[in-house]
């Protein structure tokens, strides 16, 4: 990553205080906003604005530019007005500075109740932005009207981080971690729309969600295929979440009996558990992945695309990741364990070892059971529980928050000398409780049901894990 410092410019209500403070946490770099540190030395601003004026107000300000900008490894979060002065100006063109752009109507309603000095009027406001708008052009330019913080923090991200790749080693599936846009060829290029909005990525863009994981979906993908006359030589991008790479793997190797695609995950959840290991499958009458497939395409992982995920889609991510770390591997345990905090600010370097070290793992227990019919199983921790939260919800509880239930449930039940410690850490994903009328009719339905039986991970300890078969019964009359 470059060591580096970075300055946000913008029209105030543009978000450089919320952006600034989220980007430093990816970039694990101090973070100074301008504002704040002019009112720890000078009091309220409005207040100095009104006993001393605009005049004295730029001064004040230059000192502290002057000062913050000799500083290594900084997110600066600048006032509106910083431009207006040339040697401002000059100082911030000796860092890299992004202005956050937003239309002046969006940026007028943001404000215009805030009671700042410069915000008395629209007319006046209007007038500012006009004078301020070609010293801020002069700065490259990052869309923000229609993003969150985390969305325009990641493509910001994407601008200070340094391409690497790494080839994980498997005799099962190609699987590439690269932090780079450079996607492999295609004949079809079929994205998530989410992500084609915020990355600007050319493509068929599709809805995701558990509804894109139908019969009704597949068939219009298929649809697509025949559109573009593609045929068993050509190649298909899948760019997205869990529901677009499984229903786009499941159209593809399916179509004409198998052709060749890629997957190139877009959510943590993705590149740590769900575009991994070769399952493609959809829901079937209110029943998760019921029907579905097997197949190896390649697997393409560019870990900034997890950085622009919000708040909930994120932490259902570091729940597969964390699964894979109780039942096979306590060094990605210890890693979440260790680094939390870093990990939900999302720390660019603890999160990338994040998702090599469960793609690792993930590839691992894939190769002693491709077909899932023995070990494999191990993966399904907290699941049988997590996908009966997920039926008897209709999908209004995500997968991630379910699984984070799921686990503290099963470990109670079948690995209750583990379980204190497995709850400790999901305890501090904060995902809230649910109350669930009843999720007993659908393990009865679950996938993983063998005559009476139905098969689960008992847990050994922190990275050991074998599974055995219980009577379905037995769990019901537990719960």
């Amino acid at each position: 990553m470059k060591r580096n410092r970075v300055a946000l410019i913008g029209m105030m209500g543009s978000g450089k205080s919320k952006i600034g403070e989220k980007l430093a946490g990816i970039l694990g770099f101090k973070w100074i906003d301008m504002d704040e540190e002019f009112e720890k030395e000078n009091g309220s601003i409005s207040d100095f604005f009104e006993k001393h004026g605009e005049s004295e107000f730029r001064k004040k300000e230059k000192e502290i530019l002057k000062r913050v900008a000799k500083l290594e490894d900084v997110v600066i979060s600048t006032g509106g007005g910083i431009v207006k002065n040339a040697e401002n100006r000059e100082i911030l063109s000796s860092m890299q500075t992004f202005y956050l752009h937003c239309p002046v109507e969006i940026l007028w309603k943001r404000v215009k109740e805030s009671g700042r000095p410069l915000a008395s009027s629209e007319k006046k406001f209007f007038s500012l932005f006009e004078k301020r708008k070609p010293f801020y052009e002069r700065f490259k330019k990052v869309q923000t009207s229609d993003l969150n913080e985390w969305k325009v923090a990641a493509k910001i991200a994407k601008e200070m981080i340094v391409p690497s790749c790494v080839k994980i080693p498997s005799s099962f599936q190609k699987l590439v971690i690269c932090d780079d846009f450079n996607f492999p060829p295609s004949d079809l290029t079929m994205v998530s729309e989410n992500v084609k909005r915020i990355w600007e990525i050319e493509g068929i863009g599709v809805e995701d969600g558990e509804t894109l994981k139908s019969i009704s979906s597949v068939s219009e993908i298929w649809k697509m295929f025949l559109k573009h006359d593609l045929t068993r030589k050509s190649v298909v991008n899948a760019i997205g979440g869990g529901t677009v790479t499984d229903a786009v793997g499941f159209a593809a190797q399916t179509f004409m009996r198998g052709m060749n695609f890629n997957l190139l995950p877009t959510t943590l959840l993705g590149m740590v558990d769900a575009a991994i290991g070769g399952k493609f499958a959809f829901n079937f009458e209110g029943i998760k992945n019921v029907v579905g497939v097997f197949g190896t395409p390649s697997v393409f992982i560019n870990p900034i695309f997890s950085l622009s995920l919000k708040g909930e889609r994120f932490k259902e991510g570091i729940v597969e990741a964390l699964k894979l770390g109780i039942v096979h591997d306590k060094e990605l345990f210890d890693h979440i364990e260790m680094n939390f905090d870093r990990i939900i600010k999302r720390k660019y370097e603890s999160v990338k070892k994040l998702i090599f070290l469960a793609a690792k793992d993930k590839l691992e227990i894939v190769e002693k059971d491709p077909y899932d019919d023995n070990y494999r199983h191990v993966l399904n921790f907290g699941h049988t529980i997590a996908h009966a939260i997920e039926s008897e919800s209709k999908n209004t509880i995500s997968h991630g928050h379910a699984v984070a239930i799921g686990m503290k449930v099963e470990s109670k039940i079948f690995s209750p000398q583990m379980a204190q410690k497995i709850e400790s850490v999901v305890q501090r994903l904060n995902f809230p409780d649910v109350g669930i009328a009843s999720i007993k009719r659908w393990i009865d339905k679950d996938k993983k049901r063998e005559g009476k039986y139905i098969v689960v991970p008992i847990i050994d300890e922190i990275g050991k894990s074998h599974i055995e078969k219980v009577k379905i019964k037995d769990i019901l009359k537990t719960l």
